[in-house]
């Protein structure tokens, strides 16, 4: 079955390793995702994010760490261009589903690394970036997050961020995106921020990978008026294989991540917003843990496990890809 993913933190798995001296291919290599278990599990498109961790002592230029990632997405095209493609447009789209090879959408996640500059944010549509998120876990010149890194009243118990939604510059750039048919991405942006998109947003947006609120209490994923709201909206939402947004156990010293949770949610979050909402979210490269469903390599057994739980095949086909090559090729 074919798989269109809507985010991966690889690029900046890759980036890390070259700025450690030992850079890793991306043939064949220990992270989440090569190109051979891409090729083997059948792979359509993999979003590929841009994530840049918005704290000065880790990243001292956010909008460099961005570009050294733009710059390693281009070198895999150049280096396998019998494999790989560029997509950037419904046209590449139509394109893709005949040249036999996996498609890459350029995304990022972090909102900040546009300096709070609309030309920045047109720069980087320019260089190919289709999708970004407002913010990722950090308050930025656009918006503020739901979690706070390090802060534990932010994971278990879950208490939302109500109050600090989009800034002046935010809305912004919300309407610059739309004009630009740069996809709005909500996944990390506060429960504020949400309602915000939601009310003002003239186009449909995305959350690239966050799951139900209802089946876990976690602040990152998505609440029932949200979920309803977007599938009036005709917005995308991926399916995140993270155990903290999966696993509803109390005890959060142990979590596991497994396709029963999964299905869970994915019934939860068709229930409320459509089933042409529900698309793959992975997060792979930017989670760990007790998974299993730990790389590309088991997308297939994820497919069987999500019918064995009682997704209908032609449902799971719209989930695996059906809806995100629709909803991308009606909304770039």
């Amino acid at each position: 079955m074919k798989v269109w993913d809507l985010h991966c933190d690889t690029l900046s798995e890759l980036r890390y390793a070259e700025q450690a001296g030992r850079p890793k291919s991306f043939v064949q290599n220990d992270l989440m995702i090569d190109l051979t278990r891409m090729k083997q599990a059948d792979y359509l498109l993999q979003c590929m994010a841009c994530f840049v961790y918005l704290n000065p002592e880790r990243e001292k230029d956010p909008l460099l760490a961005c570009m050294e990632q733009i710059d390693i997405f281009d070198r895999l095209l150049e280096q396998y261009p019998d494999d790989l493609m560029p997509v950037r447009s419904a046209a590449d789209i139509a394109a893709l589903k005949t040249s036999g090879k996996i498609g890459m959408m350029l995304t990022v996640e972090e909102g900040g690394v546009c300096l709070d500059s609309p030309g920045v944010l047109r720069d980087l549509y320019r260089m190919g970036v289709r999708m970004m998120t407002l913010t990722w876990n950090f308050k930025n010149g656009l918006a503020e997050p739901n979690a706070v890194p390090g802060d534990a009243s932010t994971v278990w118990p879950c208490a939302a961020n109500t109050t600090g939604g989009l800034t002046p510059r935010g809305f912004e750039f919300v309407e610059e995106m739309e004009r630009l048919h740069m996809i709005l991405d909500v996944a990390h942006l506060s429960d504020a921020g949400i309602r915000d998109v939601l009310r003002v947003a003239k186009r449909p947006f995305a959350a690239s990978h966050s799951n139900a609120r209802a089946c876990c209490p976690h602040v990152r994923n998505l609440t029932d008026e949200m979920l309803r709201a977007m599938g009036e909206k005709g917005c995308l939402i991926g399916l995140n294989y993270c155990a903290s947004f999966l696993d509803n156990n109390p005890d959060r010293s142990h979590l596991k991540a497994r396709i029963t949770d999964m299905a869970r949610h994915a019934r939860h979050i068709m229930d409320l917003a459509g089933e042409d909402s529900l698309a793959l979210g992975s997060d792979f490269d930017g989670i760990g843990g007790d998974l299993e469903i730990a790389g590309a390599e088991d997308m297939p057994r994820m497919a069987e496990g999500l019918v064995r739980e009682g997704i209908p095949p032609h449902v799971v086909e719209k989930i695996f890809h059906g809806n995100a090559e629709r909803f991308f090729a009606e909304n770039l």
